[in-house]
């Protein structure tokens, strides 16, 4: 399923406010690439 716009948010939220993650790729692909 597509994510929902509140679900980015608040993934963009941690990465925003986390200090310790830089330099990361992060997938949004509901999953997909898990398979």
């Amino acid at each position: 399923r597509p994510a929902a716009p509140e679900e980015i948010t608040s993934a963009l939220e941690f990465l925003i406010k986390n200090e310790y993650i830089t330099g990361q790729t992060i997938v949004v692909d509901g999953g997909y690439s898990l398979v």
